[in-house]
């Protein structure tokens, strides 16, 4: 039987969302596929949104933070195995044994981050000392921060002689830059301490920190890897990291870790399955060859997603999204001022639940500010989209990053009109048949907007043409089939 390990991070079967859909969806339309999912998680206290099915025969959970060290969720290990990692880790074992490793991976960080092929045979390395020594014992020892410290201040040092001029990015780290960066290289790095069972194929679902499983199983086993991307990675950590005004070190020490890490996701690869072409232009800019490229569009189920017109009700315009800074709900808060004049009875809802609890709060004072907390609801997801979407005369969305998301499909395939953001494959899927806006432009959406709300035949002719596209190019069995033939071919 074909057996496939997928990698996740920070989302199924932990959260909702679109990468959550597109995992739930290959996982249960896929019954002849046995599956080992390895989900990286912000903490080990996180609610499970979603239930896999039965063909996934094993969970490898690894909570990267609110842990005190990994022994604590290593329950397929005996105690006497761990304590006996703990007795054989002394300084002279680290010494002889880690350090070289190690110090092979900064040097990597704050030199050379595309560097991919070494990055891959030290996570090897990395991995198989951790299923002798311990993990905790290691990252805390005097051997490895004496290590870590000289090293980073070599590299800096070089760096600012290449570059002499006053500035913060030109100067020694300090004490707090130094503990802080080896603090994130431990809980980023947790996932060497798995050993996960050998399968037909991996699939990282993220050119991210879950792929490295699948790096290794490539350069252990060469066991073929699939990388899928949904969102780009690397630049929504620069999108991320642009919030961080302070600590110039850090931040810089974290890009070029992130780098590193997708980098060697794009080159171990076998195949890169992004799911827009969008996304493409990231990856060959990153050295990934376009000759092992292909892309696999989103698809949904045509019959759930069916056709439904409005046929009463005031006026409504739908979002389905999280309240999240990516999705730029403050931009929809705008249109709806810009709107409430000419269409005061308009009403806004967004669908989708709270990702960013201090950016919520910021929509909420903005919502107030602009006087229309009776005119937007937000802060609640929904149990029954499909209703969302035949309550909607026209769907919005306002993100400054996308992939191809579904939000967008599945409001094609009810055959409603859209308007959103003009980002990531968001044109790929709406050429045609909706409207794009530049991102931010609430001037130019609340037009957009209106313009279709004042006009019920475009409204449904748009409509129409939306629900024939994705019945020609998104359909979800088509996915499906695409991600069986690259898993068969691959095993053979």
């Amino acid at each position: 039987m074909l057996s496939v390990l997928m990698t996740t991070e920070g989302t199924y079967p932990y959260s909702a969302g679109g990468v959550s859909t597109w995992c739930d969806a290959l996982l249960r339309n896929t019954p002849d596929v046995r599956w080992t999912l390895l989900p990286l998680m912000m903490n080990p206290h996180i609610e499970q949104k979603f239930d896999p099915p039965a063909n996934v025969r094993r969970i490898i959970n690894v909570p990267l933070w609110g842990i005190e060290e990994p022994a604590e969720f290593s329950s397929d290990i005996p105690f006497g195995q761990l304590y006996d990692r703990k007795r054989r880790t002394s300084s002279d074992t680290i010494e002889r044994e880690f350090l070289p490793p190690f110090r092979e991976l900064v040097r990597i960080i704050c030199v050379d981050p595309g560097d991919s092929a070494t990055l891959g045979r030290v996570f090897v390395q990395l991995e198989d000392y951790f299923r002798t020594y311990d993990y905790n014992e290691t990252w805390k020892s005097q051997p490895v921060w004496r290590a870590f410290k000289e090293d980073v201040e070599e590299y800096s040092r070089a760096l600012a002689l290449r570059h002499p001029r006053p500035g913060p990015d030109h100067q020694l780290p300090s004490i707090f830059d130094l503990t802080e960066t080896l603090r994130w290289l431990y809980h980023f790095l947790i996932v060497l301490t798995v050993k996960v069972p050998k399968t037909s194929v991996t699939h990282s679902t993220a050119a991210a920190f879950c792929g490295i499983p699948c790096i290794t199983a490539r350069v252990r086993h060469n066991t073929p890897m699939i990388l899928t991307e949904h969102g780009v990675y690397l630049r929504e950590q620069y999108l991320f990291l642009s919030r961080f005004r302070r600590l110039f070190f850090c931040k810089q020490f974290l890009l070029n870790l992130i780098t590193a890490v997708v980098r060697a996701n794009y080159h171990f690869a076998d195949v890169v399955a992004p799911v827009c072409h969008y996304n493409t232009r990231w990856e060959v800019a990153h050295a990934t060859p376009q000759a092992k490229i292909r892309v696999i569009h989103n698809g949904v189920d045509p019959d759930f997603f069916a056709a439904s017109p409005k046929l009463h009700g005031e006026q409504h315009v739908v979002a389905t999204a999280r309240i999240d800074p990516l999705k730029d709900i403050e931009t929809l808060l705008r249109v709806a001022a810009r709107m409430k004049p000419t269409h005061p009875r308009l009403k806004f809802t967004v669908f989708g639940a709270v990702a960013d609890e201090t950016y919520y709060r910021r929509c909420l004072a903005l919502r107030r500010h602009l006087g229309v907390e009776d005119t937007v609801t937000i802060g609640s997801a929904t149990d029954d989209v499909v209703a969302a979407y035949r309550d909607a005369d026209v769907v919005l969305l306002t993100s400054i990053s996308e992939a191809f998301p579904y939000s967008v499909i599945e409001a094609m395939s009810c055959e409603k009109a859209v308007v959103a953001s003009d980002v990531g494959g968001v044109g790929e899927a709406l050429e045609g048949c909706g409207v794009l806006v530049k991102p931010r432009d609430d001037e130019r959406f609340a037009a957009e907007v209106a313009k279709l709300l004042d006009n019920h035949q475009l409204r449904l002719r748009l409509g129409t043409k939306a629900r024939a596209r994705v019945m020609e190019d998104f359909r979800l069995d088509h996915t499906i089939g695409k991600y069986l033939e690259l898993y068969r071919s691959l095993a053979a």
